[in-house]
């Protein structure tokens, strides 16, 4: 399930706060809600992923997709208040090359999990300094 809350600034700006999982289940329908704020009148589209705990590879695709429907025209897309594992998928993702890494969709998918499972850990379990 995923909740999309949409606020309209008059600079330009777009606020979409996103609560719930963005996974192959409710990319078309963040597709859909936003497809009509992708025009030359958003200058800034602002996620606000605080709420958001899983984000699989068709997700991730929303957001690189909207980041260059905005870009076409000058505008940009940026992420706020990222939880550690969906910052640790926008990390990675980052650092990939261009190209298809993944074989499939289901691979992306579980590699992405895998990721954002072990980043869970790391932030619940940080390592302790080495004294000197």
């Amino acid at each position: 399930m995923l909740e999309i809350t949409v606020e309209n600034h008059p600079d330009g700006r777009v606020r979409v706060a996103l609560k719930g999982r963005l996974d192959t289940q409710t990319y078309a329908q963040c597709e859909e809600r936003i497809r009509p704020l992708l025009t030359a009148t958003t200058r800034v589209l602002l996620f606000d992923m605080a709420g958001v705990d899983y984000l699989s590879s068709m997700g991730l695709r929303v957001l690189m997709k909207t980041a260059a429907a905005l870009g076409s025209h000058g505008g940009r897309c940026v992420l706020a208040r990222l939880q550690p594992p969906i910052r640790k998928v926008i990390e990675i993702a980052n650092a990939l090359p261009k190209e298809a890494v993944f074989a499939s969709v289901e691979e992306a998918d579980r590699y992405l999990d895998h990721i954002q499972r072990q980043a869970r850990q790391e932030a619940q379990n940080p390592p302790k300094p080495l004294r000197q």
